[in-house]
């Protein structure tokens, strides 16, 4: 007896349809799985005989062999227990091959026929659904992450016996209910409720550092913060994320497949709904920064996407790891290759950067230092000039005075900022309607002259201070897209003289320190 038996295989955050062929014969009793199976998949072997024994079915006493199709595709995690088990009851169940074919099932099983919970349902439920399948069988536990793919129908199953009675009509999902009992939050795209814990009206004086902060979230310009210790540089980049509009529903799918895909969404939530904010401590290695591995898993940069990475003492990283960076944060994507796999990864990220001026902290600050110029020099040579280039811009972050700490006046809160940048972003949408893009950051050298329209003394500003400071290419680019954005702040159309003194101003930390 043969039965076809619909599947899925998950690479990277991407899920591929698998035909799990299950084939009963006569001959010595053996359990065979072919197809490029990984060891967890050949390990299914013991689960799924454990788990229909345990289950009341009797095992076939014959000749077993699974084919997961297409053969040349390596297939890996423990998506396929449920479906194999299926393919050998495949006699049980009353339910024509059509309906069979117009289902996917996935799910892992314990001994006792029990359905787990699999890492990465979220693309395997949307890749589903673009192959055209009707309904997919899953684990309960993965079921509220699920419900946020339209369009599918979705029946969650407790155990082998449970997905057995379902198919032959015997026992009916009630799916509002059991997503009812497992929604214990609320939150809404348009909501203007607190949904995180930082804000920025609890940060004290700063005011420069805070508009840079604010360009930064507007236009998604790379932020660089240099200053001695317990300034407020750790303080202000934990609050640019409550600054940046809220994720639309694109955007939530995208950063939610992610971490679906890694395992790192809460079981309560079922969508990633905050910008991530992502803070690797400087010990990291190049593969959970960048990715890798056997899996060839995301890193801190891919998990960071539609976020903010923040590198805290950035200046004490590997600088052979931080030359990593260069090129997923200037094409907003990375590669990772395998001998037989190259996966594609997405990682538009905000990155913001923090460190001290020198060894001890205390360069050109209130405090002594005691550094020589020696180590100061080998310090700040860690970031090399390449990477430098990345950032857009470079903010010098002072200690607040007494009066200031003292204040009992409150700042500006990040709700009142994060409009201001939600209507820059607006215009930037409307601006690149035609584009592939979204943000001025994101913008071509060649489409530079037709979206950054300069009048005659904005012209003769930037020649100067080109000339002056001997920009690179890069740096003069970087200059107008930061001006662009201080005008769409403005809600002005053309950039003016003083958009881009504005800009430039935030660029005089990096003459400072590393010129």
């Amino acid at each position: 007896m043969l039965s076809v038996i619909n599947s899925s295989n998950l690479i990277g955050i991407e899920s591929h349809l698998i035909k799990v062929e299950v084939d009963i014969a006569n001959g010595l009793p053996c359990f065979n799985i072919v197809g490029l199976a990984s060891t967890e998949v050949k390990e299914s072997r013991d689960r799924v005989k454990s788990a229909i024994i345990n289950s009341e079915y009797n095992f076939p006493n014959s000749r077993i062999v699974v084919n997961l199709s297409p053969a040349d595709m390596k297939k890996e995690g423990s998506f396929f227990d449920l479906p194999i088990a299926i393919g050998i009851l495949r006699k049980l169940i009353k339910k024509n091959q059509t309906y069979l074919d117009e289902s996917l099932f996935i799910g892992e099983l314990s001994l006792d026929g029990n359905v787990r919970k699999v890492k990465g349902i979220l693309p395997i439920v949307i890749s589903a659904k673009k192959d055209g399948l009707k309904r997919i069988f899953l684990p309960i536990d993965n079921i509220l992450e699920s419900s946020f793919v339209d369009d599918i129908e979705l029946i969650p199953i407790k155990s082998l016996k449970d997905c057995i009675d379902i198919l032959n009509e015997r026992k009916i999902v009630k799916l509002n209910e059991i997503l009812n009992n497992k929604k214990d939050y609320d939150h809404s795209l348009d909501s203007e409720s607190k949904i995180y814990d930082e804000d920025f009206e609890d940060v004290k004086g700063n005011y420069f550092v805070k508009r840079g902060a604010e360009i930064a979230a507007a236009g998604n310009h790379n932020l660089l913060m240099i200053g001695p210790p317990g300034s407020g540089k750790t303080m202000i980049a934990k609050r640019i994320r409550t600054i940046l509009p809220q994720l639309d529903k694109e955007e939530m799918i995208e950063v939610s497949k992610i971490y679906s895909a890694s395992g790192l969404i809460c079981e309560n939530e079922g969508i990633i709904y905050k910008r991530p904010f992502r803070s690797p401590h400087h010990t990291s290695t190049r593969q959970s920064l960048i990715g890798g591995g056997i899996n060839a898993s995301p890193g801190e940069v891919v998990l960071s996407h539609n976020g903010v990475l923040f590198l805290d003492e950035i200046a004490e990283f590997d600088r052979r790891i931080l030359e990593t960076l260069r090129q997923p944060i200037e094409d907003k994507y990375i590669n990772i290759s395998r001998v037989r796999q190259n996966i594609k990864y997405p990682c538009n990220i905000l990155l913001i950067g923090a460190m001290n001026p020198c060894p001890c902290g205390y360069y050109m600050s209130e405090n002594e230092c005691n550094c020589r110029s020696y180590d100061i020099d080998r310090y700040r040579n860690k970031i090399s000039g390449p990477l430098l280039d990345r950032f857009d811009i470079f903010i010098e972050v002072n200690s607040v005075s007494y009066d200031e700490l003292n204040n009992r006046k409150k700042s500006e809160s990040s709700n009142s900022i994060r409009k201001r940048v939600q209507n820059a972003r607006d215009i930037q949408n409307d601006r690149f309607r035609n584009e592939s893009i979204k943000t001025n950051d994101e913008m071509k050298s060649s489409k530079l002259l037709d979206y950054c329209n300069l009048n005659k003394e904005a012209l003769n500003t930037i020649k100067i201070i080109l000339n002056k400071y001997k920009l690179s290419n890069r740096s003069y680019t970087k200059l107008l897209k930061v001006a662009r954005t201080i005008a769409d702040l403005e809600n002005e159309m053309s950039i003016s003289s003083n958009h881009i003194m504005e800009a430039f101003s935030f660029r005089k930390a990096y003459y400072t320190y590393f010129k």
